[in-house]
This record gives C-alpha cells, sequence and structure tokens, in this order.
C-alpha cells in the first residue's frame, strides 16, 4: 500500500492505516444463513453488535498540531456502510479505490463495505482539546423485521476515537 511515485508523497509528515469492520457476537455462517432465508424475503442485513477502527474500540492515533496525516482508510465490513468524520477537522480526499484523485475537501466520507479512501488531515493548531475520530454504521439495509434482527441499540453502532495531541 504505498506508491513512492504518488502525487501526495510530499505533502504529509506521517502515515496511517485506519480499517473500519463491523463486529458480530454470532458466527458468520448462522448470520448468513438468516441473511438469505425465505423468511427474510426484504433482504435486511444482519444487525452488528459493535463497529471496530484498527480491529478496537479504543484506536487512537497521536498527532502533532499543525502536521499533515495521510489516511489510508479501508472499510473490511461484512455488510455495514459507514459515515466517517473527525470533529473539527475537513479531510481532504485524494484517493478512490486506488485511483489517486484530484483533492477534494470533505467534512465526511461515505465508505461502503471493500472500499477504499486515501485522505489528508491537518491537525489544528489547538492542544487544549482532542478531536473525535467518529464512524456511524448506515441503518438503511437494517430493516428490523422481528424474529429475525435482535434488539440492538443505536449506541453499539457508533466509534469514538481520540486524535491524541502531543507537542
Amino acid at each position: 500500500m504505498n506508491d513512492p511515485d504518488g502525487p501526495y508523497q510530499n505533502k504529509y509528515d506521517r502515515e496511517y492505516y485506519m480499517t473500519l469492520s463491523d463486529w458480530y457476537h454470532d458466527q458468520m455462517p448462522g448470520l448468513l444463513k438468516r441473511f438469505v432465508s425465505v423468511f427474510n424475503p426484504s433482504g435486511a442485513e444482519p444487525v452488528p453488535d459493535s463497529g471496530l477502527i484498527n480491529d478496537k474500540l479504543d484506536t487512537t492515533f497521536s498527532v502533532e498540531p499543525g502536521k499533515t496525516y495521510f489516511f489510508r482508510i479501508v472499510n473490511m465490513a461484512a455488510f455495514a456502510a459507514q459515515y466517517l468524520w473527525i470533529e473539527g477537522h475537513n479531510m481532504t480526499i485524494v484517493e478512490v479505490d486506488g485511483i489517486w484523485t484530484q483533492p477534494q475537501e470533505v467534512s465526511m466520507i461515505y465508505v461502503t463495505p471493500a472500499q477504499r479512501y486515501s485522505i489528508l488531515v491537518t491537525a489544528k493548531n489547538d492542544t487544549g482539546a482532542n478531536f473525535p475520530i467518529t464512524t456511524s454504521m448506515d441503518e438503511v439495509c437494517y430493516h428490523i423485521s422481528p424474529p429475525y434482527h435482535p434488539c440492538k441499540t443505536n449506541e453499539n453502532k457508533r466509534i469514538c476515537l481520540i486524535l491524541s495531541r502531543t507537542v
């Protein structure tokens, strides 16, 4: 995942990898069997128990004020598309699914399963606060059709990470 001739190679101070995933407490064979069942006529996807970043609930990325960071993001989820944003920061999209793009500044990105983004983020010159990196799963595919879906709460579909400040 390194392109030494990439057009943004000298535009950042450090590179990070960020994986997004959905986490189910049930095993996938059982989830798939219910998903493709005649008892699930709407095609409702299994509702994840949690979402993870870098396979954890408490991932942090240390940054220094004013420096720019290159994040390679991939959604490794089985089903869940996710919205991703960094509180108080804009992101500049520079690559989507392996294709370099013209820089596009955004406040949020929508990452579908198996999709990849590369973004540049410049840390604010504010050491008085940490800034959460937040994901929220797109719930549009989670039609509630009892008894297929267990009751899950929205709080299990949010991940909040701290963008740590170091001097």
